[in-house]
């Protein structure tokens, strides 16, 4: 990856990287809950979400990675640095070795493993999203934990996102409850949705409403995961819809066969012009797939939806809670490269125009290929975050 690349990752938005340098820097250094990592070197690092497609065997079709960036210059991370794929697997030794070559105190060694608790917690997300990350800690009790700077989100921003999705949960809990609270008060019965409510947006537990997990013919101990996964796909079709236009012009450039090549493509060698020209049709069907999948995912939601709280017609619903995990991936992979392509290409468009020389096409255009996972002819399919 090209040091254009690198900085354009690590610039274009919040659900793929997470700048934790930049962001610690805001924070002072008697702050009580203080930086995100016990290592100074984590806090200086960038993590970055890495999708790339599965084996055509495997139970999910994309695989989500961390990778934990450590630029070899802190101020300048677009000028090279090398970077560990976090699995939680021989992690916490390569860290060791790179703060102490190995030899570590007792003290550095709780200072690391409290480290690889707080980015195991990172690994099960599928975006870095703040929405996200803020809902993730929440429900494993650790938000109180981290600084509000590393959410970066307001709560205005939080109650709009946030209010939509409860209200739809409510319609449907009410109904998988309709009749169970009859004879209360008003103000009882609002209380008992109320609980099942918190309880299904927590996603911690099923203590209180197993009644409502019945319903759903849920496996008590996968509840709370589906139902932090199913409030995932809430947000995802929120923020897929808040980014539909901007996909939209994006899409026009990427299809527009005059817009999306360099203008001064006749100083090019033809050779260099037939691969920008067979990526560029790689890309485009990689994109419309992946748009596609994407509404087909939220149809297939909202149909399910529908016909439970208006047909008292359950069962596509309960089906697709039971696939609800993957529908979450699958989305958060799309959304997420959209919203990184979105920005990246308006970027761009803003800086130099909607057409592009040679110089300035290449980083926009490898730049959408790496998020899309599109290689180049020959190439491994994914590209590594070490700068030499």
């Amino acid at each position: 990856m090209d040091r254009s690349q690198l900085r354009n990752i690590i610039e274009s938005g919040r659900a793929i990287a997470l700048d934790c340098h930049a962001i610690g820097k805001s924070i002072p250094a008697d702050d009580p809950i203080g930086k995100l990592f016990q290592t100074d070197l984590l806090n200086k690092s960038i993590l970055i979400k890495r999708f790339q497609p599965a084996l055509a065997t495997a139970r999910q079709n994309v695989i989500v990675g961390t990778v934990v960036y450590f630029p070899y210059d802190f101020e300048n991370p677009y000028d090279g640095g090398e970077s560990i794929e976090f699995s939680g697997f021989g992690f916490p030794e390569m860290l060791m070795h790179k703060l102490s070559h190995g030899a570590g105190s007792p003290e550095m060694l709780e200072r690391v493993k409290k480290d690889v608790e707080t980015l195991s917690l990172i690994e099960t997300m599928h975006s870095l999203d703040p929405f996200m990350f803020k809902s993730k800690a929440e429900q494993h009790e650790m938000d109180d934990e981290i600084h509000p700077a590393y959410f970066a989100i307001a709560k205005p921003e939080w109650d709009k996102i946030r209010l939509p999705i409860r209200d739809k949960i409510a319609r449907l809990v009410e109904k998988a409850l309709d009749g169970q609270e009859s004879g209360q008060t008003d103000s009882a019965r609002k209380r008992y949705i109320g609980r099942f409510l918190m309880k299904i947006w927590q996603a911690r537990d099923i203590e209180g409403i197993e009644p409502f997990v019945k319903a759903l013919q849920i496996a008590p101990e996968q509840a709370p995961e589906i139902f932090f996964a199913w409030k995932a796909v809430f947000y995802y079709q929120v923020r897929f819809k808040e980014i539909e236009e901007d996909l939209k012009a994006l899409f026009l450039w990427i299809g527009n066969n005059q817009l999306c090549f360099p203008v001064n493509s006749l100083e090019m060698p033809e050779e260099q012009q037939n691969q920008i020209l067979e990526r560029r049709g790689r890309l485009r069907v990689k994109m419309r797939e992946a748009h596609v999948e994407a509404n087909q995912i939220i149809t297939k939601y909202e149909n399910s939806y529908d016909q439970f709280v208006n047909a008292d017609n359950p069962q596509l619903f309960i089906e697709f809670l039971g696939n609800s995990a993957s529908s979450y991936l699958s989305l958060a992979a799309h959304v997420s490269t959209a919203t990184h392509c979105i920005n990246l290409w308006k970027y761009y468009m803003t800086q130099f125009g909607a057409e592009l020389r040679q110089q300035q096409f290449n980083e926009l255009f490898d730049g959408l290929a790496m998020l899309n996972a599109v290689a180049r002819m020959g190439g491994a399919g994914s590209e590594d975050f070490f700068i030499d």
